[in-house]
């Protein structure tokens, strides 16, 4: 098993610096097609930590300072363990790296311990982890209801069911963006970004979906969540090892998977930070 940080960190991370604007960020979040980065000041120490649920938990402050959390970084000469039980403590995905002049070196979120997971926890059944409770909407919800209920609820992912709670798909915040009527043109101007950017950089904004609808005052369609649901989700079952779960989700690049019964029945929601808890 690695044993520090610094094996599996993501190295060279993209920061934000303070002082420095929202706007700013969610030029670099879409650019960069990223959804958090640590801030660091102007001797480029670290500060703290932004992501895009920060952004969509204060919505109307402009200044990075006041949206960022001064949250606990780690080392990198940090064992894993105590890494994988911040990210759990903070209940977020992103945790920066630091050295002992405080210079950011790294990031960390749970798909840098999937592959660690796999090969040291793989045999542990996953129904022994689950801690999250799921939210399920039924598929005649109007995609205007449900944007609201992940506003509120800030979880931007269902499971999906129908009148006989059978479980249909999955809908995020991302597949909503792909039902509204946004014109490319307005929204890159709106960030900064000017049109000619590089082609990637459009897909970013599935990100920050929430704050260019918020930004935009854009209506959502009245469409139901089963025209809009990603019919046939990646799953996992209650009986399934780490190690199948951790290979999905790295493979996929998922970091939440709908969990099921043997009977096919919709039992909860399985997030990465969850399989972090083995490390205790």
């Amino acid at each position: 098993m690695a044993t520090t940080v610094s094996e599996i960190m993501t190295r060279s991370p993209v920061t934000s610096s303070v002082p420095g604007s929202i706007s700013e960020v969610i030029k670099t979040l879409i650019k960069e097609n990223i959804t958090g980065l640590p801030v660091i000041d102007a001797k480029r120490k670290y500060v703290g930590m932004l992501s895009r649920r920060d952004i969509f938990d204060n919505p109307e402050e402009t200044q990075t300072a006041l949206v960022m959390r001064r949250a606990n970084p780690v080392y990198e000469t940090d064992p894993i363990e105590k890494a994988a039980m911040e990210l759990v403590s903070q209940n977020r995905r992103h945790i920066a790296v630091i050295n002992d002049s405080r210079d950011v070196v790294g990031i960390l979120t749970p798909q840098n311990f999937l592959d660690i997971l796999s090969r040291e926890y793989g045999e542990l059944p996953v129904k022994s982890i689950v801690r999250t409770t799921a939210m399920p909407v039924w598929d005649g919800t109007p995609l205007g209801a449900i944007y609201t209920m992940m506003r509120v609820s800030r979880i931007y992912s269902f499971p999906v069911i129908n009148e006989n709670g059978d479980f249909l798909g999955l809908i995020t915040d991302r597949d909503i963006f792909d039902k509204v009527d946004l014109k490319q043109s307005a929204v890159l101007s709106q960030t900064g970004m000017a049109e000619d950017e590089d082609p990637w950089s459009w897909t970013g904004i599935r990100n920050v979906v929430t704050y260019i609808l918020e930004k935009n005052k854009i209506q959502l369609p009245n469409i139901p969540a089963s025209d809009v649901m990603i019919k046939t989700p990646a799953v996992a079952y209650v009986n399934d090892t780490i190690e199948r779960v951790a290979k999905i989700m790295s493979t996929k690049n998922f970091n939440q998977l709908p969990l099921l019964d043997g009977s096919q029945k919709l039992v909860g929601m399985l997030y990465d930070i969850e399989l972090l808890s083995v490390f205790k």
